[in-house]
């Protein structure tokens, strides 16, 4: 009831100013840079302004049914056997070209794929969380290192084959984006205003127990099928039927409008450390300002909260 008040009070000017106006306080509240914080940060302060003490997160939920677009992607990407078997180079050829029709960061991450030598999961996966390719992050950072790899900051993933191919991504995404994104920023982000909050869909024993089922149970076809499945009556038809909504706020428009001169106040102090290349991050901030698809809001908005 909470998220649904909130939601609906963000399409009110007035609770946008209020949210504008906290938006400095999230990132004080941080204490190592992420991406992903202010969203929680808001929902936190409203339900604790309602009195609650405790709260219950859905967090899990789509890693481990299968509710996130990664999920068909990949698995429709492996049982691709055809195009795995093109060559290389072909494949490299077609996707320079898919990329230069179609500019975008999707396209570049379809393009990143087909040069990929095999389409096994260490070599896939990272590619479908990357914000900045390592070419770009080289440009940007002024660093001697000459063999930067942005794979080389995930941890090791030791994954049987024998355990069903939706769970082996699964587990990349425990492993990565939760823990270090989503389960630290909504631990630090709710506990900035007193706010305990659980978890349940991350419980061992469910997670142990719905890793081991069949890729047939939990095939998505329809977001997070098995959790639906196992719910059957108890969700009404609207809530089951709806379209997948993610929650988040318009920071395309706000980092162009009213977030302006805050976004040019904070890449100007990026500017001026020593470790990055001035002159790449400026022509990223001009890309944005000016609607080039490769460069969209998250990547400025990672700048300006580094």
């Amino acid at each position: 009831e909470c998220m649904k008040e909130v939601e609906h009070q963000l399409k009110n000017l007035s609770i946008l100013k209020d949210f504008l106006n906290e938006l400095p306080n999230a990132l004080r509240a941080m204490d190592h840079p992420s991406g992903d914080g202010p969203n929680t940060f808001v929902v936190s302060k409203a339900t604790r302004e309602k009195g609650i003490t405790v709260a219950l997160s859905g967090l899990g939920g789509d890693e481990l049914f299968a509710g996130y677009s990664v999920f068909t992607q990949l698995k429709k990407l492996k049982e691709n056997h055809l195009l795995e078997n093109i060559p290389v180079m072909l494949r490299k050829w077609a996707g320079n070209a898919y990329a230069g029709i179609k500019p975008g960061i999707a396209s570049r991450k379809v393009k990143e794929i087909l040069r990929q030598p095999a389409f096994d999961l260490p070599l896939t996966y990272p590619v479908s969380r990357r914000i900045y390719f390592d070419e770009e992050l080289k440009q940007i950072l002024q660093l001697d290192e000459k063999n930067l790899s942005s794979d080389a900051l995930l941890p090791p993933m030791h994954i049987k084959n024998s355990i069903p191919y939706l769970s082996q991504i699964s587990i990349y995404e425990f492993g990565t984006y939760m823990q270090n994104v989503l389960l630290r920023d909504t631990d630090q982000m709710s506990m900035a205003h007193a706010l305990e909050v659980r978890e349940p869909f991350l419980d061992f024993e469910l997670v142990e127990y719905v890793l081991g089922v069949s890729d047939d149970f939990k095939n998505p076809v329809t977001p997070k099928k098995l959790l639906v499945d196992a719910m059957g009556h108890r969700l009404p038809p609207e809530i089951v039927n709806r379209k997948k909504m993610g929650f988040s706020f318009p920071w395309k428009n706000w980092l162009q409008g009213e977030l302006r001169n805050f976004c040019e106040e904070k890449l100007q102090s990026l500017l001026d450390r020593d470790f990055i290349n001035a002159k790449e991050v400026k022509a990223l901030q001009k890309k944005f300002f000016t609607g080039d698809n490769n460069v969209n809001w998250i990547r400025i908005w990672l700048l300006i909260v580094l």
